[in-house]
């Protein structure tokens, strides 16, 4: 109690330094909390609905087939089945066509959840209800006729919500009923179409055990299995990903705000000699004085801290509001407690880890040299003062890796940026050695302002690490982003065909090449044989008996496409094994892409079983390929050789180049009236679909980055603030001896401008190099970030840097000596 009425009457003095804790700590607090809640709440959405979201208990799913009597009779088995027909077409409208997503679906689907509708109702015979932007796009209200495949069909309703069972699908949705869609004439032997089976299941019952164990019973029926626990998985992992690299830049963030609150407190322990030297002379012990200032550090800390999460509670709302069309999910707006609790962990923690040292150094200094007047420096503290930081960051770390989705990224990260903070670090120690050994050169403003580098008390080292990691993750996200940015506006449209067309009957092969050279003379086209189906073994393994996916082993999620071929396709080279002779015919072969069998441990001379419309076909692994998937052609991860799959029923899917200017849409009407099954996707409206997602992740990160730079510019604020004294006194000074206020002030920006130039240099390499890795190595682009606005990142950050160091400078730089010489 003793303490804490100590407490109470010293903060009525004044904060001493501690405004900028409650800065730094507010801004880190409120971003880390921002990023864990909005991630928390879409999956908590999806955890809280994943029945609804999935329409079941169970989603057995398999391609380009129905399930036999047998197969289906082991569902019945199970419980209560409904089962739909799911396949991409072109719907037709008299303003224009779009690729969607169109399903056949019975009454009273689904089985769980409900449809939502903004307007309208379910399909019966004769209609189809269609996507709300399907309907904003055309249109399109209640009553209007749309034509798909070979019928015609009312629109009985506008959908808003319906179960899904991926993420970000690429197509509006379009429902018709089962008899609808035997009218369409779409599912013809070889069409591309998934045939999905919904299941209720007991209460208590395990859904994953129940999908494992029916893919156990059909091991060679291609079966994909999706419980509650699946729902909206492709959501899920994207929100993750994207999550964990906002959370790694908030932590970065915080890491910043460490520096600002460590300053924050010295100043605050700085401001408090004289009263503990007091104390401590009329009795007042070490624990009590500790307790003092420590509890004042921590009120702070709390407000700081309640700030931040009141902050961090409303961004899900927020982001609902805002971005709600782009995510297949509602956001929940409720406040999530436990990423709430997790950022105010990390908010405490990281206040003991930077605040801890200074308060023991400040009550291990004697009076004696604090009442003469010593200014010299503080008595350090014992290795004790040295182990509660060390434990406060090892909990921070260890806080961050159990938090982390993926956690070797985490400890790379980590690791990173204590590799490149030792190295501003060292920076930081190297300009203030560079001015010590530039001491005498130059005039005399030039010297004050070099000589201020390195003078005892100099916040160098802190400034160039602080303002260092902000610009370089400022410098690195900004490199990535413009070039993935390039590669979409620029390579894709040059590169990529006008349209990819798919479900091709193999028997209309000339017709389509005839229409294609009839409208389009001179067009570029491309076919190729086109099958799906699941991967179900490797190496004699059952996939349904892994535990778990490999993190990069895609090509074991779902069907995948297939096809055949004797030559090796543009885009693709042999990285391992050989290609097979034009002419072969023997046992099944197949060539991998390369990454994928990285993912998966394979190797030429292994085996793949892929099910084909319910048929095993095992076939040995031929050839590693590492495939340009900027080629803009058909890329398959595996390619059968001849001999194994002609005699399936398949289709052939084209790429139709028209030219610079051609328009694509007179061959559009012409397929939709002689060739109507065939599905037309324009690369352009998928290109801005997948830009819109990167524009919207773009926004986020650089709001995330720009906290992270508001943080450093905090903490060169408050460092110049709490040298405010020794500033006065070096200003008046000055003045005495007849310097004006503008010869004081250009040593300020000679002081500021070597110190921010030195450090937005550094953090323009390391930030453009982390860049040039990410691009080039990560996702095999040319590295193109515009490099004059790039440069100019750090020149604005070296401004901002200057005017704030000058601001937070200026009243130190106001100082009258009379005002001054009154004082003494």
């Amino acid at each position: 109690m003793t303490a804490w009425a100590l407490a109470r009457r010293d903060l009525r003095g004044g904060l001493g330094g501690l405004g900028l804790l409650l800065v730094c700590l507010t801004i880190a607090v409120a971003g880390l909390a921002a990023v864990t809640s909005v991630a928390s709440a879409i999956r908590s959405t999806i955890d809280t609905n994943s029945r609804e979201l999935l329409g079941a208990d169970l989603v057995l799913s398999t391609a380009q087939r129905a399930a036999t009597s047998e197969e289906r009779a082991a569902m019945a088995e199970l419980g209560p089945v409904t089962e739909s027909q799911t396949l991409r077409s072109n719907l037709l409208t008299a303003n224009g066509s779009a690729l969607v997503e169109l399903s056949g679906v019975p009454a009273g689907w689904p089985p769980a959840g409900r449809l939502l509708f903004d307007a309208g109702r379910a399909p019966r015979n004769g209609e189809a209800a269609i996507g709300r932007e399907l309907a904003e796009r055309f249109d399109l209200r209640i009553g209007a006729l749309v034509r798909l495949g070979f019928a015609e069909f009312r629109v009985s309703g506008v959908l808003r919500q319906l179960p899904a069972v991926s993420g970000f699908a690429l197509a509006p949705p379009v429902l018709i009923t089962p008899e609808g869609l035997r009218q369409t004439g779409l599912i013809q032997p070889g069409s591309l179409y998934t045939s999905s089976y919904r299941l209720l299941l007991p209460p208590a019952t395990n859904g994953i055990e129940v999908g494992k164990a029916f893919q156990a019973r059909f091991p060679e029926g291609g079966w994909r299995a999706l419980d509650k626990g699946d729902a909206a998985g492709g959501t899920r992992r994207f929100v993750d990903r994207v999550g964990q690299l906002l959370l790694l830049i908030a932590l970065g963030a915080l890491g910043i705000g460490t520096i600002g609150i460590a300053s924050a407190t010295a100043a605050f322990a700085a401001s408090r000699r004289q009263s503990i030297a007091v104390l401590k002379i009329l009795g007042a012990r070490r624990r009590d004085l500790a307790l003092m200032l420590g509890l004042s550090v921590a009120a702070l800390a709390a407000v700081a801290i309640a700030f931040g999460l009141a902050i961090g509670s409303v961004v899900p709302a927020l982001v609902g509001r805002a971005a709600g069309d782009l995510l297949p999910v509602a956001v929940d707006p409720a406040p999530q407690w436990g990423a709430l609790l997790l950022s105010a962990a990390f908010g405490a923690l990281v206040t003991v880890a930077a605040a801890w040292r200074p308060i023991a150094g400040a009550i291990a200094e004697r009076p004696a040299r604090i009442l003469r007047g010593d200014a010299g420096g503080e008595d350090r503290p014992s290795w004790r003062g040295w182990l509660v930081p060390a434990l406060a960051a090892a909990a921070v770390a260890a806080l961050a890796l159990w938090s982390a989705g993926d956690r070797w990224l985490t400890v790379q990260a980590l690791i990173g940026a204590a590799a490149l903070g030792a190295i501003f670090a060292l920076l930081g120690w190297a300009v203030g050695r560079v001015a010590r050994g530039s001491a005498g050169r130059g005039g005399p403003i030039t010297r004050l302002g070099v000589a201020a580098l390195h003078r005892p008390g100099s916040a160098t080292v802190r400034l160039s690490v602080a303002l260092g990691l902000g610009l370089s993750l400022l410098v690195a996200l900004s490199g990535i982003g413009r070039s993935l940015s390039a590669e979409l506006r620029g390579t894709v449209p040059q590169q990529a065909p006008a349209l990819f067309t798919l479900d091709i009957p193999a028997s209309a092969e000339g017709q389509f090449s005839g229409l294609a050279q009839r409208i389009l003379p001179g067009a570029e086209l491309r076919m190729v044989p086109s099958l799906r189906g699941p991967v179900t073994a490797l190496n004699g393994q059952p996939v349904a008996s892994l535990k778990s996916i490999p993190e990069g082993a895609w090509v074991l999620r779902g069907d995948r496409g297939l096809t055949f071929a004797r030559g090796l396709p543009d885009g693709n080279r042999v990285v391992a094994g050989s290609w097979w002779p034009a002419d072969y015919r023997g046992p099944p072969l197949i060539s991998l892409d390369a990454e994928a069998a990285r993912a998966l441990n394979l190797k030429v001379g292994d085996s793949m079983t892929v099910a084909v419309l319910g048929r095993p076909i095992e076939a040995r692994i031929a050839s590693l390929r590492e495939i340009d998937w900027r080629s803009f052609g058909f890329n398959f991860a595996i390619i059968f050789a001849p001999g194994a799959l002609e005699q399936a029923p398949y289709t052939l899917m084209a790429t139709v180049s028209p030219g610079a200017g051609r328009s694509t849409l007179p061959f559009e009407r012409a397929l939709a009236a002689e060739l109507p099954m065939v599905s037309t996707i324009r690369v352009a409206e998928v290109v801005e679909r997948v830009a819109t997602i990167l524009r919207a992740m773009d926004a986020a990160i650089t709001l995330a980055t720009a906290i992270a730079i508001l943080i450093g510019v905090a903490v060169l604020a408050g460092a110049v603030a709490a040298t405010r004294a020794s500033r006065a006194r070096e200003s008046i000074l000055l003045k005495l001896v007849g310097a004006t206020r503008r010869q004081v002030l250009t040593a300020q920006l000679i002081e500021f401008g070597a110190m921010s130039g030195a450090v937005a240099l550094a953090a323009f390499v390391f930030g453009t190099a982390a860049a040039w890795a990410t691009v080039t190595q990560l996702f095999e682009l040319p590295f193109r970030p515009g490099w004059a606005g790039l440069a100019a990142l750090p020149l604005v950050g070296v401004a901002v840097a200057i005017l704030t160091a000058v601001a937070a400078a200026w009243p130190a730089l106001r100082a009258r000596p009379a005002e001054a010489l009154r004082s003494l």
